[in-house]
This record gives C-alpha cells, structure tokens and sequence, in this order.
C-alpha cells in the first residue's frame, strides 16, 4: 500500500506540472488569464510547459534516462499544438466562412466520369473537387484526390463521380462563424461547403486553405502564424 501510495503522489505531482497537457499547465493558463486575454495566457503557459519540458530533457539525457526524454518531447509538442490551437481560435472568432473561402474552383457533376476527373485533376491546383446538382447548384459531396486514386487503381475509369465521393459535407452560410468551420474540419471532414439562402454552393474551405488564410491574416497583423493542430 505504501508503495502505491507513492506511485499516486508522483504521479498527482507530475500532472500538477506547469505544462499541457497536464492539469497545471491548465491551472496557470487560468491564473494568466485574470491579467491576459485567453491567447496570450495560452501562449505563456505553453511557453512555460516548453521550458519545463526543456529542462527535463536535459535531465534525462544527462542521466541516460530516454523514458524521461520521451516525456519532455511529448510535453513540448503537446504545449505547442495546444498554443497553435488557441492562436488559430483566437483569430477565428472575429472572422466569417466569407473570408476563408475558396471562391475560383471547378466543380464536377455527379455523372461525370472518373476519367473526366482525374483530367480536372491534372490541368488543375485543385485537390479536391466539389459535386453539385446540375439544376440547382446544390453541392451533393466531395471527391477527393485520394478517393479518386483509389477509384482508377481499381480500374473503374468509366464509373460515375458519384460512386467515388464523400457525402455528408458540413456546410455552413457566408456568415456563419470559422469556429464552426473549425470544428467540422476537426471531427474529419474533408472541407466545409459555403452556400447560400437556396443551399447553392458558393465556395468551400480546407484544412489547407485554412491555413493559408491563417498566415496571411496573422502576417497582416505583424505576428506569427501557428500551425493548425488536430
């Protein structure tokens, strides 16, 4: 019992560490966050968790401990990804679907051949292609580059697009927040649709444009554009 006792305290200790993911990198962002706003406050205590992170490192090294060295590099990284979230929230709660949108793209329709697609693919940037209604402009799903991949590798040229995309896109309005978009392309979706009142499509984001508008944003505002995590 005692030396289960023991095991608890280190281990009630260690989650008490000034560091993310651990609760004491919590608790003191909490505390900065009486004086700064939850960015700033995010961006100490990582800072803080980095450091911590650092020191312990070097201990581990130096006394030949890697099981203490993985720790540290999970800390560290742990506390950059939790910085590059809140920096990317933080700047995403002002901001509307409108202004990270992809506007100019082409778009299949749902029996367009995957022979069609694959030539889309190559005379376009595009990695993925919207699937529309041909009547009403409403977006049906989303084929992807690797869906399309898969498709001709298994010889199915001639098969309709719409065998090979992804349906259920989220879709949000032109002025619907980018904490919705942010949140739908966290739980795994491929892109978020912008449409209109009638549900036409209007654009549509990714992870990647996403953070293309993240480092132009924050490079107009004269900082450092984190990395979108997740």
């Amino acid at each position: 019992f005692a030396q289960i006792a023991v095991i608890n305290l280190m281990l009630a200790g260690f989650n008490l560490l000034p560091a993310f993911p651990m609760d004491g990198g919590r608790v003191l962002r909490a505390l900065l966050a009486t004086r700064y706003d939850r960015v700033d406050a995010t961006r100490i205590a990582a800072a803080a968790g980095q450091a911590v992170a650092f020191a312990m490192g070097l201990f581990g090294v130096s006394t030949g401990n890697p099981i203490l060295v993985l720790i540290a590099a999970f800390i560290f990284f742990a506390s950059q990804a939790e910085n590059s979230q809140e920096a990317l929230l933080g700047l995403a709660r002002n901001e509307h679907a409108r202004d990270a949108m992809i506007t100019e793209f082409e778009a299949l329709r749902p029996d367009d051949s995957l022979e069609l697609a694959a030539t889309t693919l190559i005379r376009t940037t595009q990695h993925e292609f919207p699937v529309i209604d041909p009547a009403s402009g409403r977006p049906l799903g989303l084929l992807t580059r690797a869906a399309l991949y898969r498709a001709l590798d298994g010889g199915h040229r001639a098969a309709p697009v719409a065998e090979a995309m992804t349906t259920g896109i989220p879709t949000v309005r032109l002025q619907d927040g980018l904490g919705h978009v942010l949140e739908a392309l966290g739980n795994g979706a491929p892109a978020v649709f912008v449409t209109d009142r009638t549900g036409a499509l209007l654009g549509y984001i990714t992870r990647e444009n996403l953070g293309e508008w993240l480092v132009v944003t924050n490079a107009r505002r004269g900082g450092r554009a984190p990395g979108i995590s997740g």
